[in-house]
């Protein structure tokens, strides 16, 4: 055993003190120590905001910002086909079908007819005193009546007749009417001008309102009764 070794072992309360005086040294340095550093921040007080660095504008020799990284959204085939559709806000309107139109009622008053084209005319006489085929018998009055049609059909009004009767060459009565075909009314009347017996002919020469011209001549014998 070493000199100072022998010594300590002869005063063990120096030892004692000075073991004591070592430990109280370290607790003044760490309690100095704790209370150096800053206490935590409590719940209730706000996190300070921590600055971004701000990237220097192009031409200031500055470092090359760097961008941020961009976010992608992965989208499956089905979405990609399947178009995106909005539900309408509020009613949907009501369809409407469409009323067929209202039929068309043809008048019932007809078309005047079309007054066209050449005049077919002819002459119907009587038969009071007819004894044979065109042959009459003296003193008889059959009368007459005219048939006119055009490509409008048969006319009546706006239709004129202007009748001529003849024994040989002589002209024996002249007759006029407003109409070409009235019912029930005989045009053209004999009275006695066929009284004498011979060879007659009766004329009717048509004009009409639509500028048309047409005439009809019959040949008859008049013989003794």
């Amino acid at each position: 055993m070493s000199g100072a070794q022998t010594k300590l072992a002869e005063h063990p309360v120096v030892v004692v003190i000075g073991v004591i005086a070592v430990i109280i040294g370290a607790l003044a340095a760490g309690k100095d120590l704790f209370a150096s550093e800053d206490p935590p921040p409590r719940a209730s007080e706000s996190v300070p905001a921590v600055s971004r660095p701000v990237s220097p504008p192009d031409g200031d020799g500055g470092a090359t910002a760097t961008p941020s990284p961009v976010r992608t959204r992965t989208v499956s085939p089905e979405a990609e086909s399947t178009p995106e559709t909005s539900e309408p806000e509020g009613p949907l309107p009501e369809s409407r079908v469409p009323l067929p139109g209202a039929a068309t009622v043809p008048s019932s008053k007809p078309a005047p007819p079309s007054h066209t084209g050449p005049l077919i005319v002819r002459i119907d006489m009587g038969t009071t005193g007819k004894i044979g085929p065109n042959t009459w018998r003296a003193r008889a009055n059959p009368g007459a009546n005219t048939v006119v049609e055009d490509a409008g059909g048969q006319l009546d009004t706006g239709c004129y007749v202007e009748w001529t009767l003849k024994r040989g060459s002589e002209v024996v009565h002249l007759a006029r009417n407003g109409r070409c075909r009235p019912p029930g009314i005989t045009l053209f009347n004999f009275e006695d001008n066929l009284r004498e017996v011979g060879s007659y002919t009766l004329t009717a020469d048509i004009t009409t309102d639509w500028s048309q011209t047409g005439s009809k001549t019959i040949a008859f014998e008049v013989v003794p009764g």
